[in-house]
């Protein structure tokens, strides 16, 4: 699942993230990996089952052997392939490659970052493990947040234009994209957005933040101008009508709560004995105690960027953030508490290498590194067992509430940058002084 912070506040901001976007792509032009287009080889099982599917679609028995020979409109091929792969129910299936309209036909890497649906296949279990391989190795050369949330976009699209019906066979037109508009805006069709909660292209149900909405039309439209497609994204009535929606609901709804120390104290309260327990409470403590950590800074976080220091604590070096894409590095230090919940961790769970935060299974076993979307999911649990109102935080909630909280206490500005990491002093003033306030010598004229 993929949804990045990366807003857009105005109807004609949609022109400058479709510039980003290209920016973006060229940027990484040099890095950019030359996927391998994973094509399912037919090994005994799977030949079988497309022959059994398409003998039924056909109404006749197809003999062993005649499977090459044996002609089919695209249409049936596609329906046998989605049988074969045990994928005909999925939003994004194997025969959209075929479509000549489909987003990830003409832009076959997008495969890669399709969420990953349950299945009993033994041919989904026999590519896996070499397609996520492929897929974590991808990811690491395309971390630019422009980048993956434009990817996110046009998997989403593809997902919600099968959802309601599409069948890229012809391009999409105004009344898609007008639909898209009103359905996010206003509020999407419970049974559409169930399927697309329950398949992983949504977090939750309801309605998208208009800027959301903005910038998936902004990713649509560089596809498709790059795509040499028509291009509806920028018509009048498009136009008209995100204008009239930004009159009605102004710019994108202000962050999430900061998640200050008091409140951060209530969270770690819940965490109890379990593995599960030890691991929450250490990443809570490092997510915020080191400097407020994005998301992607606590997921890639590895071990080899950990030292002991003689005192018991740690330096943890940021190797490659938001704001340091080259890799120089920044490090940060891991104090008393912090750092005692984080050798606890690694102790219980026997973590010498790899990624510091990792899933726990059913049984205490670990599993592999935690994503983004795991990260969002201990947040907001831990916040709902302390009681709070978890809808009312955001994924920056952590990061926020460090400044927010170092402004209360008057730390120095240059000391939380150096902690946080911002480069902009404007970005961090806006939490800093949100913080400071009560420390604000003139509000007690009145006493």
């Amino acid at each position: 699942m993929i949804e990045d912070k990366i807003i857009l506040n105005d109807a004609s901001e949609i022109e400058e993230y479709e510039l980003a976007i290209i920016e973006a792509q060229i940027e990484f032009g040099q890095k950019k990996i030359q996927l391998l287009e994973f094509k399912k080889k037919l090994d005994g099982e799977y030949e079988e089952r497309i022959r059994t599917c398409l003998s039924k679609h056909l109404g006749r028995e197809i003999p062993r052997g005649e499977l090459d020979t044996t002609r089919a409109s695209n249409e049936v091929w596609g329906k046998v392939i989605d049988e074969a792969s045990g994928k005909e129910n999925d939003l994004i299936r194997p025969s959209h490659n075929l479509l000549k309209y489909s987003l990830i036909k003409k832009q076959p890497e997008l495969n890669l970052s399709v969420p990953k649906q349950k299945s009993d296949s033994n041919l989904e279990h026999l590519l896996s493990n070499s397609i996520t391989r492929a897929s974590e190795f991808v990811k690491e050369y395309n971390s630019e947040n422009t980048k993956r949330a434009h990817e996110g976009d046009l998997i989403y699209w593809q997902a919600w234009l099968s959802a309601i019906g599409f069948r890229f066979s012809k391009p999409i037109s105004t009344k898609e994209i007008l639909s898209f508009i009103v359905e996010h805006v206003e509020g999407p069709q419970p049974y559409i957005d169930k399927r697309l909660v329950d398949q992983k292209y949504k977090y939750q149900m309801g309605p998208h933040k208009l800027a959301t909405v903005k910038r998936r039309i902004a990713s649509l439209s560089v596809f498709l101008e790059q795509s040499k497609w028509p291009n509806p994204c920028h018509d009048k009535e498009v136009k008209q009508v995100l204008s009239k929606l930004t009159k009605k609901y102004g710019g994108s709804k202000p962050a999430g709560k900061a998640i200050t120390r008091y409140i951060l104290d209530d969270m770690i309260d819940t965490c109890k004995g379990s593995l599960i327990d030890i691991r929450d409470k250490a990443l809570l403590l490092f997510a915020w105690g080191s400097g407020g950590r994005r998301r992607s800074e606590i997921v890639s976080a590895l071990i080899k960027d950990l030292t002991k220091n003689s005192d018991g604590d740690y330096t943890y070096t940021i190797s490659k953030s938001k704001t340091d894409q080259e890799g120089k590095g920044s490090p940060v230090p891991i104090k008393r508490r912090v750092a005692y919940a984080l050798e606890q961790w690694l102790a219980a769970a026997s973590i010498t290498d790899g990624h510091i935060f990792r899933a726990v299974k059913k049984g205490g076993r670990l599993g592999g590194p935690l994503d983004g979307y795991a990260i969002h999911k201990i947040v907001r649990n831990r916040l709902k067992k302390a009681a709070y109102d978890e809808t009312q935080f955001g994924a920056h909630s952590l990061r926020s509430g460090f400044v927010t909280e170092a402004g209360q206490k008057n730390k120095p500005l240059g000391d939380v940058m150096a902690m946080t990491t911002h480069k902009n002093v404007a970005t961090v003033m806006k939490y800093y002084q949100a913080g400071n306030i009560t420390n604000n010598s003139a509000a007690n004229l009145a006493d």
